[in-house]
C-alpha cells in the first residue's frame, strides 16, 4: 500500500512542473520613458486573457490598450509616471471565466529601452575633423550612446562619448564614412539592460578604388569618331 502511493506520488510530480511551465510569461518594458508595454508569452495565442497591472503605492488598474493578434490579446500598453520606474510593478492575467491564470512581479529599473538617436548629421571643422550630431527624444544627463563607424565597408569601430550627444574623429581624405549611433539609460540613473536599435546610417564622402585611380567615363560613339577624325588628319599631316 505505502508503495502503491509512493508510486503515485512520483507519477504525479512532472504533472505538477508541466502545469507550472504552462504559465504565460509576463514581460515587461518601459519604452522610451513614455509608457509600459507589456507582453505574455505563448507558443500560439489562443486564451483571451484580461491583463490589470499596479505599481507599488498605486491601485490596481485594468488594461487600457490591448494588443491583439488575430482577436486575441497578446499585449497590454499603459501609461506610468518616471517615479513609477524604481518602484515594483505586479501584473495579473485572468482568463474568460474571470479565474487568476498568474501574479507576476517587476523590477523596472533596469527595463528600460530607448527610441533610436535621429537627425544624425556631420560637418567638417577646420578642414581636419569630421564631426557627428544627433538628437535623442528624452536628452538629458541620464542617455549615454555608442557610436560606430566604418570607413568604405570595413569593420564596424565603436567608440562611447559618454552622455554627450556629439562625436568627432580626424579623416584622411578620399574615404566614406558611415556612422550609426544608439543609446541607453546609463549607469548614474539606473543603468539599463537595453540598449536602442542603432540608428539610421548617415554617410560623408564617397567610394574610391583602392589604387586610387581615377575610372575612365565610357567614351560615346560620336567622342570616338572625332578623335579618329582628328589622329587620321594628323597622320596625313605628318606623312
Amino acid at each position: 500500500m505505502i508503495l502503491l502511493l509512493v508510486c503515485l506520488f512520483l507519477g504525479n510530480i512532472p504533472l505538477f512542473a508541466s502545469s507550472a511551465s504552462s504559465e504565460p510569461k509576463i514581460n515587461c518594458l518601459i519604452i522610451n520613458l513614455d509608457y509600459v508595454n507589456c507582453t505574455w508569452s505563448e507558443p500560439e495565442p489562443k486564451y483571451n486573457y484580461s491583463f490589470k497591472s499596479r505599481f507599488t503605492y498605486n491601485e490596481i488598474q485594468d488594461c487600457p490598450e490591448y494588443h491583439r493578434i488575430n482577436g486575441v490579446n497578446v499585449g497590454c500598453m499603459f501609461s506610468y509616471t518616471k517615479a513609477q520606474r524604481f518602484n515594483k510593478l505586479n501584473t495579473w492575467l485572468y482568463s474568460d471565466n474571470g479565474s487568476l491564470v498568474t501574479n507576476q512581479e517587476h523590477d523596472m529599473k533596469q527595463y528600460v529601452k530607448l527610441n533610436p538617436p535621429f537627425n544624425l548629421s556631420v560637418v567638417v571643422k577646420n578642414d581636419a575633423e569630421l564631426w557627428l550630431y544627433w538628437n535623442i527624444t528624452n536628452n538629458d544627463n541620464c542617455i549615454e550612446s555608442v557610436v560606430r563607424h566604418r570607413t568604405d565597408n570595413n569593420d564596424w569601430k565603436n567608440t562611447s562619448p559618454g552622455t554627450r550627444s556629439s562625436f568627432t574623429l580626424p579623416f584622411p581624405p578620399k574615404k566614406r564614412y558611415e556612422f550609426q549611433v544608439r543609446s541607453r539609460i546609463s549607469l548614474s540613473c539606473g543603468e539599463s539592460k537595453f540598449w536602442s536599435d542603432w540608428s539610421q546610417s548617415v554617410y560623408w564622402g564617397s567610394f574610391k578604388p583602392n589604387n586610387d585611380a581615377e575610372s575612365l567615363a565610357p567614351m560615346s560613339v560620336t567622342s570616338l569618331v572625332w578623335y579618329t577624325m582628328g589622329a587620321t588628319i594628323i597622320l596625313v599631316i605628318i606623312s
